[in-house]
């Protein structure tokens, strides 16, 4: 980096992104000043960032967006991270909020409407000819899979808000608790799940694939190195379909005939960021360049192949000793 004297806020920093972003920034110490907000008050990482801030949730938009931007006058913040869905989306329909100094480490609009929508990404894939999971809107929805499926909240949230439907009084409940939903075929098995980060500069596309078994909720506990052609094809022609000039991260299960069927496309970075930067491939490094500097990639893998674990431990705030009264 250029210049790397930028003060840079990072919201939802309690969160598996936010924590793997700060820990990232401050391994390459990028910045002046790394402020953190997060709807929590003692996250995880809160004493990593030189200034934290309690934030309002994204959904209360006029009092998120008015704390934010204060944030950036107080601190002369150069660029915004969000690191959850909701923050992206509020981020990306006000931009112009923060005036022209103040950037945000974004994809662009169509990729954020298209893949935050879970319908729309089946549509995207369909209209482009890449294979799908067989997937169809809730309110259309009349038998045409056998159980088990998926049901699946419509807009992202991660792996959060999906269900595995065995029988027809689990498809009842689930449909009128979560009526904007949609179907999807369960695809191989959790054995052959993989997640592929795909980053372009608009020129140059890479991409790093991990074989990953989720735990801790909905985190990546155990990702597995994983290398194949067809991955590559795969990453290149999303790439080249939908401009990119950022970095995206694709889920696909493996079939029985070896193909990889995507099944989501999230417009953001995901939960393996901080497993795939120790593996050289440095996407957020890369973007940060990009959208401040205008160029990036020091393209250097590191490892080709190797096992990585995510590790669960704890943090203590406010602790105080008892009082010795002899």
């Amino acid at each position: 980096m250029k210049n790397k004297n930028i003060n840079i806020l990072v919201t939802g920093i309690g969160g598996d992104i936010g924590i793997g972003i700060v820990k990232i920034l401050n391994e390459l110490k990028y910045h002046k000043t790394l402020v953190g907000c997060d709807i929590n008050e003692y996250p995880a990482n809160k004493l990593d960032v030189d200034l934290f801030y309690v934030s309002p949730r994204a959904d209360n938009r006029d009092q998120y967006l008015s704390f934010i931007k204060l944030i950036c006058i107080n601190h002369d913040i150069s660029l915004i991270i969000p690191s959850s869905e909701i923050e992206i989306k509020v981020l990306n329909e006000n931009k112009l909020y923060f005036g022209d100094k103040v950037k945000v480490l974004i994809n662009h609009n169509k990729i954020i409407n298209t893949f935050m929508d879970k319908l729309q990404t089946i549509d995207f894939l369909k209209k482009n000819g890449i294979n799908h999971p067989k997937t169809y809107d809730i309110k259309e929805f009349s038998n045409q899979l056998n159980y088990p499926f998926l049901l699946k909240e419509r807009f992202s949230r991660g792996s959060k808000g999906v269900v595995r439907i065995e029988d027809n009084d689990d498809f009842i409940y689930y449909k009128k608790k979560f009526p904007n939903s949609i179907i999807q075929e369960i695809v191989g098995d959790n054995e052959h799940e993989y997640t592929i980060t795909i980053f372009s500069d608009g020129q140059n596309i890479y991409n790093i694939a991990f074989q990953r078994i989720l735990g801790y909720g909905s985190l990546s506990k155990f990702v597995r190195r994983v290398s194949d052609p067809k991955i590559d094809d795969l990453a290149i022609r999303i790439a080249n379909l939908i401009n990119l000039k950022g970095s995206i991260n694709v889920q696909v299960r493996k079939n029985a005939d070896g193909e990889y069927l995507p099944f989501e496309i999230n417009p953001r970075l995901s939960s393996t960021l901080a497993f795939r930067h120790y593996f050289g491939f440095k996407d957020l490094k890369w973007w940060v360049d990009l959208i401040c500097y205008g160029s990036c990639l020091e393209i250097t893998p590191k490892y080709f192949n190797g096992i990585g674990v995510k590790t669960v431990s704890e943090v203590y705030f406010d602790m105080e000793e008892p009082i010795d009264e002899d």
